[in-house]
């Protein structure tokens, strides 16, 4: 059986696009071009089948019984085709076109330098992006980002995606130096205003259940959604907060003026991942990962671990 002229890479693909971002104005944007565009893909690909994909009565748009289907079969060709290309550019020494990579704040400034350093000649064009985690986590969604370093795991039940463990980011509690009360939580919320790490962030939110299964209702005096901001506030003697070893290590001239203590009542931490979508970028995101590891292990605690020998085996 010959395949109809209409079932090919590119309309697959648009097709894709279009059930993952739930309508064809969404899709086309995402690929640059007309929603007119879009649409015709779709109907010629349908009427090379010879049937309807999408329920066009539905609002947002429906996909069929024959679409849910196609969809399915559909990701794993383009995820095969994808791989095939891939394998073909690395055995011709052809570098990937373009890359858009999110990473949080704190993993951007550790990672970045190291990261375009050992595998720049791997793709044509790095976009590199730092913000908040789960804005970029919808980015990504969306495929206006092609791989996640994270420490948030609310992508871990989607399916599609490859997740590569890096490391686990223990969370301290930071006071500032000349602080010489009780480190317990609880007592420091009677002497200082807690600096709270904004609920917008992956972080933020894994700190708040950490604090909700302390027990800990405290009160919201200053929030603030970057490391820098949050550490310096703390350091200038304004509040105490929690943060972790990794954040410590993207800003290690903060520490001395910082006095850092382990978590009561047991370890918790987050774990960082490099996230992609499952085959179209080869083994970048594992060799990502383990750049990562790497960089971490070898560079970035060790100078923080000289100042917090106590913080050694948790950050294994």
């Amino acid at each position: 059986m010959r395949l109809p002229p209409e079932f090919d890479l590119h309309a697959l693909e648009v097709f894709v696009l279009t059930v993952e971002l739930g309508g064809m104005t969404a899709s086309a944007q995402q690929l640059r071009i007309t929603q007119s565009a879009v649409s015709q893909t779709i109907t010629r690909l349908e009427q090379g089948i010879g049937t309807a994909l999408f329920d066009r009565s539905l609002r947002p748009l429906g996909v069929t019984p024959a679409g849910r289907a196609l969809y399915e079969r559909a990701r794993t060709l383009l995820s095969t085709a994808r791989r095939v290309v891939d394998e073909v550019r690395e055995g011709a020494q052809q570098p990937i076109d373009q890359i858009t990579i999110g990473m949080a704040e704190t993993l951007a400034t550790l990672l970045t330098a190291p990261l375009l350093h050992h595998a720049g000649k791997r793709v044509g064009r790095w976009r590199v992006r730092s913000g908040i985690s789960l804005n970029q986590q919808q980015d990504f969604l969306a495929r206006r980002c092609d791989m996640l370093v994270t420490g948030s795991n609310t992508l871990e039940k989607h399916p599609g995606i490859e997740h590569h463990d890096v490391t686990d980011d223990p969370f301290v509690l930071v006071f500032p130096g000349d602080y010489h009360g009780s480190p317990d939580p609880a007592e420091a919320a009677g002497r200082l205003p807690f600096v709270r790490y904004s609920l917008d962030t992956g972080m933020g939110q894994r700190i708040e259940s950490q604090l909700t299964r302390m027990k800990l209702a405290l009160p919201n005096v200053i929030e603030v959604d970057i490391i820098h901001q949050q550490l310096t506030i703390v350091a200038l003697g304004i509040g105490w907060s929690i943060t972790s070893l990794l954040c410590l290590a993207a800003m290690p001239g903060l520490i001395p003026q910082l006095r850092v203590e382990p978590m009561p009542r047991g370890r918790f931490s987050r774990r960082i991942q490099v996230v992609a979508r499952a085959g179209e970028l080869g083994d970048l995101a594992a060799s990502t990962a383990g750049l990562a590891r790497a960089v971490i292990h070898e560079q970035a605690l060790p100078p923080v671990l000289a100042r917090l020998p106590w913080a050694a085996p948790v950050a294994r």
